[in-house]
């Protein structure tokens, strides 16, 4: 089964997420001090257990208009993207991420963004435009060491400009 899970279940993500993300700073602040509750998850279900994941959280990305002034657009932020390594390479993480794009998309998110390990991955999915983060963003990102690329998927925006920043 496919689907999102309600904010009381967020915890049963817990063990996939320490299973393919083992750091256990990220793991405490995102769980035991509520960070988690910002997000929404979709996952994947077989037999009652969670064996692929998405998260996805509100950030902020600032641009500039025509005469110089600061704005922000909320984008959300796609993290956590995981599946057991017993079940990889069946095509359920594309189900989750389909999933999640589709409500993103009915919601009115002008895009989606992720860090990948490898754009590539995520290609075939329509992230195909890629900026390069600040160094002060990798923590708000959660991203992992060496990782500075972002790519985006457009959902109800006509076209995508690189952000000068991102904030929570």
């Amino acid at each position: 089964m496919i689907r999102f899970l309600k904010e009381d279940e967020y915890g049963r993500t817990r063990a996939l997420n320490d299973l393919c993300f083992p750091d256990e700073e990220f793991s405490a602040a995102y769980y035991d001090d509520g960070i988690v509750k910002k997000s929404r998850i979709a996952v994947k279900e077989i037999g009652g257990e969670i064996v692929s994941e998405a998260h996805a959280a509100p950030r902020k990305l600032w641009y500039r208009d025509p005469d110089g002034r600061p704005y922000s657009v909320e984008v959300p932020y796609i993290f956590c993207v995981a599946t057991h390594p017993a079940y990889r390479h069946r095509g359920y993480m594309d189900e989750v991420l389909k999933l999640m794009l589709d409500v993103l998309r009915e919601d009115g998110a002008p895009f989606a963004f992720l860090v990948p390990v490898d754009p590539a991955i995520y290609r075939h999915l329509g992230f195909v435009h890629d900026w390069t983060f600040g160094g002060e963003e990798a923590e708000l990102l959660y991203a992992d060491d060496g990782l500075t690329e972002c790519s985006a998927k457009l959902l109800c925006a006509a076209e995508f400009r690189k952000p000068e920043r991102i904030t929570l």
